[in-house]
């Protein structure tokens, strides 16, 4: 990627408000998975933000006996679709010093480790991927270099594991990282693509997000919900849904995102609904949609629900489900909301407070951060400004108005 003065000049006055996404330009490159890694160190990743290395943490877990979860993302929960529960969070050991960040790049579970994109702070260099394999009881560690260079960023942009294989889909490319058994990256991603200018429709996405969905009847689908795009320089709303296993390109789904920036997306399977409901918002406000997925892969339009939660600090934060239940982190706030045997979404009840907010960096001007958690053994784990937090999962509880 070739980048001109202006876009030297806006990087720096971007957290200043001084420069709009009119003015950058940029020429995407073609030849490979690191087309947009020579984006100037200077560009302001964090802003103002301070993150603190001193994040609580309990230090307690030390167990050597690995999980024997699938180490799966996917958000269908529980197989008999009952309401869920959090557990109380418990914090790793830091996976980088204070000249170092995760957000906004993702995170991800997968093959019983959980996995961590980071780069050096306030720069794009450093770009290293850390693992820890999840013990017993839950806990992570110790942390390992996976890679020294994992290509990506330092955008935010869409990693998820689709049935045991992760995944990214940043700027026009479905790239799957190649693991070893013990955590680690085998050499780089292998490209799915034929063209990084055919896989969504011409669209090279960053600050963006995918889902799977794993539905009752056993069909499973990739669906990505648009994001920002270097082909035009700009949001498009555009939706996108692969089958799984994933090939060279996904296809337009037939629906557009609602919201002019698109956010975070979770999706709720309860069996026997024949499909899934598909939950979505905007990135920077409280706004939350709804749309309905087919075993076909088919989207109903989107229909726009109450808002989300009052949270804490940025309200920034990431979306999961498990069960029949919809989470949402809004800062250090953690709320959930049941869906009901008639698909309709309750009222939202608070959970567990994460020790701190979990996202305090993101790229200059609010754009939205990579996903960063992942659901693996019964755990569930976010990516904080430091450390990863993890809470057990707790199924079977009633749904609220059943």
């Amino acid at each position: 990627m070739r980048w001109d003065l202006s876009v030297l000049l806006c990087s720096v006055l971007v957290t200043l408000g001084g420069c709009g996404l009119g003015e950058l330009v940029d020429e995407p490159d073609d030849s490979g998975v690191d087309a947009d890694a020579d984006i100037d160190s200077d560009a302001d990743i964090d802003g103002d933000a301070d993150t603190d290395g001193d994040a609580d943490a309990d230090g307690d877990a030390d167990v050597d006996e690995a999980s024997d979860g699938d180490g799966s993302d996917a958000d269908s929960g529980s197989g008999e679709g009952d309401c869920a529960s959090l557990g109380a969070w418990s914090s790793t050991e830091p996976f980088v010093d204070d000249g170092h960040v995760s957000h906004p790049l993702p995170s991800f579970a997968s093959g019983g480790f959980y996995y961590v994109h980071t780069l050096q702070r306030g720069g794009s260099d450093d770009r290293r991927l850390y693992s820890a394999r999840q013990s017993e009881d839950g806990s992570l560690g110790p942390w390992q270099l996976a890679s020294d260079d994992h290509g990506g960023g330092p955008h935010g942009f869409a990693a998820i594991d689709v049935g045991g294989e992760p995944f990214h889909f940043r700027n026009g490319h479905i790239a799957r990282y190649r693991m070893t058994a013990d955590g680690t990256m085998d050499g780089d991603v292998e490209l799915l693509e034929e063209s990084a200018d055919a896989a969504f429709g011409g669209n090279r996405y960053v600050w963006d997000s995918a889902v799977l969905a794993e539905l009752p009847e056993g069909s499973r689908f990739v669906v990505h919900l648009g994001g920002f795009s270097f082909t035009g320089y700009e949001y498009h709303q555009d939706v996108f849904r692969s089958a799984v296993p994933l090939g060279s390109r996904f296809e337009d789904a037939g629906v557009d995102h609602p919201a002019s920036r698109p956010g975070r997306a979770a999706v709720v399977v309860r069996p026997g609904s024949g499909g899934a409901l598909l939950f979505t918002g905007e990135n920077g406000s409280d706004r939350l949609w709804r749309s309905r997925l087919g075993e076909d892969g088919s989207l109903s339009p989107f229909e726009e629900l109450g808002g989300l939660p009052e949270g804490t600090g940025n309200e920034r934060g990431d979306w999961f489900a498990f069960g029949a239940t919809l989470f949402v982190i809004r800062g250090s706030s953690v709320h959930g909301a049941d869906v009901d045997e008639g698909d309709v979404l309750g009222p939202w009840s608070p959970m567990p407070s994460l020790p701190e907010d979990q996202v305090d960096v993101t790229w200059g001007d609010g754009h939205l951060e990579g996903n960063g958690w992942g659901i693996m053994g019964g755990f569930v784990y976010v990516t904080g400004p430091t450390r990863v937090f993890y809470a057990p999962l707790v199924a079977g509880r009633a749904c609220a108005g059943s």
